[in-house]
């Protein structure tokens, strides 16, 4: 029975091994905050306050990255009268 385990194991490669053990299934995938348009602010409202001033990262939770990206796009709408 052990001499059967050797061969197996031997005769699967790694890559072969790694491909068996992905799940075929891709979860969707969400828009970043640095991919959503500035034409649809009411997305941002997660990272708006009601008066609407812009939350920090330490209350939105984001990344720098795409913390400064959420400005940019809030500021963006806002100047072209989209925003909140």
């Amino acid at each position: 029975m052990q001499v059967d385990n050797i061969n197996l194991r031997s005769s699967l490669s790694r890559s072969s091994l790694l491909f068996a053990m992905t799940t075929p299934e891709t979860k969707p995938q969400t828009l970043t905050p640095a991919e959503i348009p500035f034409t649809s602010p009411q997305m941002f409202n997660r990272c708006v306050t009601d008066t609407g001033k812009i939350l920090p990262r330490k209350y939105t939770g984001l990344t720098s990255k795409h913390q400064r990206a959420v400005t940019k796009t809030l500021k963006r709408s806002r100047h072209m009268l989209l925003a909140l």
